[in-house]
């Protein structure tokens, strides 16, 4: 099986040599000329992936019934600031968002696209695109997509229309993508661009009156515009159980799992008492490890009713070595059944396989008997003990012993 990741090289080193003075015009030289003073909507340019499907054109009156949908929409609502007055996003608010996109364009400040593509079973609006220009060659990209044109890659097309003309017709140097941190959607469509994934600012958005940590990311002129690498966990089936990816119907099971006295106990660093809110930031923290490339986690389920048995980690990959650690859990009406060992099994052929990983490390406590039990019965070698290196739920610090690829 090959891994399902945007892969691509490490992204090249950024210039190490400092920043030369801005030029008197704050919007002037470093940037190329900017469109100022366009008139709308004659003068938008109209940019095209007919391979995609995609045009981004002028925004107009036809457009603002389905915008009114797209921010309405309760994703739309939750991860970016369109309004919400009472009663709801209305029709003239669609028409003064379509009046400050006309002055904005005017101005040269904002300039913002409709995109046009596929929206269900009809050709029409699917959302909308701007770039923000700050001066110096910086800009700022936002984008919302109507519910009924997401997951067919639309965005991704848009996002690189728009990067090309800012780099390639204005000039730019960087182009800076903000979201609040969670929006996965927002985040692997920047991801899919190209965009290098610069890291959290706590405290970076305002939102609904709330300040909220924010990620940010940018795409340079001198970037390679290709996918940054970012793994999914791939649906396995096997004996007994499937392997594939958490969802947020598993909180409750994840919680029963990480709230049992055995599981507390071998994983000291999980917080107690354990909350539907710590199972909500292990799902995140999964996700991260994936969007970074550095690992994997599957859901152990139960091929039946789809239940979480517990869960199966493949983490410490990347770099430049193809090595990476498997760990695990199981819950408490899971255990004895062989789904752990099972998981290994599939885990460990899919590493190799894939090429994510040809060497493979287990690690438990000397005295967890069952893990060890699990990582012998798949032919892991114990190639050695690390003492006195893992605390457990009784005070002690216990011995870790290290089992290999067999």
């Amino acid at each position: 099986m090959k891994p399902v990741a945007d892969a691509n090289p490490d992204p090249p080193a950024q210039p190490s040599a400092p920043p030369s003075a801005p030029p008197a015009d704050p919007r002037g030289a470093l940037s190329g000329a900017l469109p100022t003073g366009r008139s709308f909507p004659d003068g938008v340019p109209i940019l095209i992936d007919a391979k995609a499907g995609v045009t981004l054109r002028a925004a107009s009156a036809r457009d603002l019934p389905a915008m009114v949908e797209q921010c309405r929409d309760p994703e739309m609502i939750r991860w970016t600031t369109v309004p919400t007055p009472d009663g709801g996003y209305q029709l003239r608010d669609a028409e003064e968002f379509l009046a400050l996109t006309a002055a904005s364009w005017t101005s040269g400040e904002r300039l913002g696209w409709t995109i046009e593509g596929q929206r269900g079973a009809q050709r029409g609006f699917c959302g909308s695109i701007d770039l923000r220009l700050e001066g110096y060659g910086i800009a700022e990209v936002g984008f919302g997509l109507h519910p009924a044109a997401r997951g067919r890659s639309i965005m991704k097309a848009a996002l690189e229309l728009v990067c090309g003309y800012g780099f390639d017709d204005l000039g730019l140097q960087v182009i800076r993508w903000r979201a609040v941190v969670g929006n996965w959607s927002s985040r692997r469509v920047a991801s899919r661009v190209g965009f290098v994934f610069d890291g959290v600012i706590r405290r970076l958005l305002v939102h609904r009156g709330e300040l909220l940590d924010g990620w940010i990311a940018t795409l340079t002129r001198d970037d390679p515009r290709v996918p940054q690498p970012w793994l999914d966990p791939v649906e396995m089936p096997g004996q007994g159980v499937k392997l594939r990816a958490f969802q947020k119907s598993d909180v409750d099971r994840i919680v029963e799992a990480c709230s049992d006295s055995r599981t507390s106990y071998w994983l000291i660093s999980m917080p107690r008492p354990y909350r539907p809110k710590n199972a909500l930031i292990y799902l995140d923290a999964t996700a991260e490890l994936a969007a970074r490339a550095a690992g994997l986690t599957w859901c152990i389920a139960d091929p039946a009713d789809d239940r979480c048995l517990g869960s199966i980690s493949l983490e410490g990959l990347g770099g430049y070595a193809t090595r990476g650690e498997i760990g695990y859990w199981a819950h408490p009406d899971a255990r004895g059944r062989g789904v752990v060992t099972e998981a290994v099994r599939l885990v460990t052929e899919y590493a190799k396989d894939s090429g994510l990983a040809t060497s493979l490390l287990i690690r438990c406590a000397s005295s967890n008997t069952a893990s060890r039990r699990v990582a012998e019965r798949e032919g892991y070698r114990e190639i050695g003990i690390q003492h006195a290196s893992e605390p457990v739920g009784d005070g002690e610090v216990a011995d870790l012993v290290l089992y290999s690829t067999p």
